[in-house]
């Protein structure tokens, strides 16, 4: 116990003694004695140097994912503060946990050194009564004296990079441009697998439509992963003067100018995560313009009934058609039903689930049409949509969609292949294109942005890698099915609804 008067000393160094002992406990807590290094900027008045790190509100989100989350995937804009957080991090572990064996992956050697040397200058401008010997300093590794002292490796992306022994921290940075980017994942998972933390950080790379990070990211939360999206707007200060007058700017780059302009802008600034993750409007093959127009009727539903969707109520006189796309497998691909006004193009109702089994979707989908006078339902013959198909007939549903085969008969469902599937495709662009379809699901016109010509594919019309295209295709379906809508009559009586 400390008595008498305190020496201006004796107090610092108990104040850093609790600071130490709260920034031990919390990463938040720590990011107030952290401090980085700006550059001046001397036509805006600000002098740069050693400056005291600033929270931003979508920089105390990601950290409160770093202090959470095991598996996170951060997809972002430039200059939005990432890097110094991460680094932050890094040095939290570096110097609270005893032994923390952090490894950092670069798209080159260049870009390694200059990632840890961000958390050297971090370590560097702590209070010097937190801080333990030093003992390796390089381009390449940084550590603390000991046997038991923490150490951060910082490697290029290489075949071989990331192999070794278990770790504590995995960050793979601007992971979208990693020559090696596949080979190293497989390299570095094993040394995590144990309890250790991964983190993939990225801007988007637009050159690629399809690469392990875009997957990471389309695939969560169903591969355990946990996602972050910073948009260009996150970092104060940046308003849309802010961006015209940086698109301007940028307008007399060399990549501006190979990728155009608006592709670069969505690459180095995505608005949101559609934007960043929507293929090159080369493969594209809806309008991303016209989608992005789209998105301003896109609204709440007026009801929900568990998975069901209303959005219009059922109207006397109108004519309706519904299309349905049956995932595969629970907790992979989704389960839609659309049900669309012939006349007008409106998707009235819908269901999208990607946790209902397929006997459910039937039942659900069969209580949602019912509120539509049992409109004509195309049900895609896929695997699973055989098994939704047959629960359908079984359950009498009285207007089910039916095609000619090439011998004359008839069969319930619609049949996609190599000649009615480009059909479909064309004719579903055509309505996208010309604003003869609205939809007010946003989360279903998200997945018009991932269909793409595939090259890989003949250019045939898919959804990219990693992503879907189960709403584009039910909503085909019913566009498909139009011609059959049946015409209402004032003596046409609804079935109950079963919900």
């Amino acid at each position: 116990m400390v008595t008498g008067t305190l020496t201006a000393a004796q107090r610092e160094q108990l104040g850093y003694a609790a600071a130490y002992k709260a920034a031990s406990g919390s990463f938040v807590e720590f990011l107030d004695w952290v401090y980085i290094m700006e550059p001046p900027q001397p036509l805006l008045g600000r002098e740069g140097g050693k400056t005291l790190f600033v929270k931003w509100p979508h920089l105390m989100e990601f950290a409160r994912l770093l202090e959470n989350e095991r598996l996170i995937n951060v997809l972002k804009a430039r200059q939005v503060g990432v890097s110094w957080t991460i680094s932050a991090y890094v040095v939290w572990l570096f110097l609270f946990r005893s032994g923390a064996q952090v490894m950092e992956l670069s798209k080159g050697e260049l870009e390694a050194q200059d990632l840890l040397s961000k958390a050297k200058f971090i370590y560097k401008n702590l209070p010097p009564i937190w801080l333990e010997v030093i003992g390796q300093d390089s381009g390449g590794s940084f550590t603390v004296k000991g046997e038991a002292g923490s150490r951060i490796v910082a490697l290029p992306s290489t075949e071989d990079a990331g192999r070794g022994p278990a770790v504590t921290l995995v960050v793979q940075d601007e992971a979208e441009f990693h020559k090696y980017m596949d080979a190293n994942y497989l390299a570095v998972k094993p040394t995590i697998d144990a309890g250790g933390q991964m983190v993939m950080v990225s801007t988007v790379n637009k050159r690629k439509a399809v690469s392990l990070f875009k997957n990471v990211y389309r695939g969560s939360p169903g591969n355990g992963w946990v996602t972050f999206f910073i948009p260009w707007t996150s970092r104060p200060g940046r308003d849309e003067e802010w961006y015209r007058r940086t698109k301007e700017e940028a307008g007399d780059l060399p990549e501006a100018q190979e990728m155009g302009i608006d592709l670069y802008m969505e690459q180095e600034y995505p608005r949101s995560a559609d934007e960043a993750l929507a293929p090159a409007r080369a493969l594209s093959v809806f309008d991303q313009d016209v989608l992005r127009q789209m998105e301003q009727d896109c609204k709440k539903p007026v009801t929900r009934r568990g998975p069901i969707n209303i959005y219009q109520n059922h109207q006397h006189r109108k004519r309706y058609t519904a299309g349905s796309d049956t995932g595969h497998g629970v907790g992979r691909d989704y389960s839609v039903t659309v049900v669309l006004d012939r006349d007008t193009g409106y998707v009235v109702a819908d269901i999208m689930s990607n946790s209902i089994q397929p006997d459910d979707f039937t039942y659900q989908s069969i209580g949602m049409l019912a509120e539509y006078g049992n409109p004509v339902w195309a049900i895609e013959d896929n695997e699973w949509g055989k098994t939704v198909i047959d629960a359908a007939q079984d359950a009498r549903y009285p207007r089910l969609f039916k095609q000619k085969t090439r011998r004359g008969s008839e069969v319930v469902g619609f049949h996609t292949d190599g000649r009615s599937r480009p059909i479909l495709w064309n004719d579903l662009r055509e309505a996208i294109d010309n604003h003869h379809v609205m939809i007010p699901n946003k989360a279903g016109l998200s997945q018009f942005y991932s269909v793409i010509y595939d090259p890989n594919k003949g250019d045939r019309p898919q959804a990219m890698e990693g992503a879907h295209d189960d709403y584009p295709m039910a909503l085909g379906v019913a566009w498909q099915a139009r011609g059959r809508a049946h015409s209402p009559s004032r003596e046409s009586v609804l079935m109950p609804a079963i919900w």
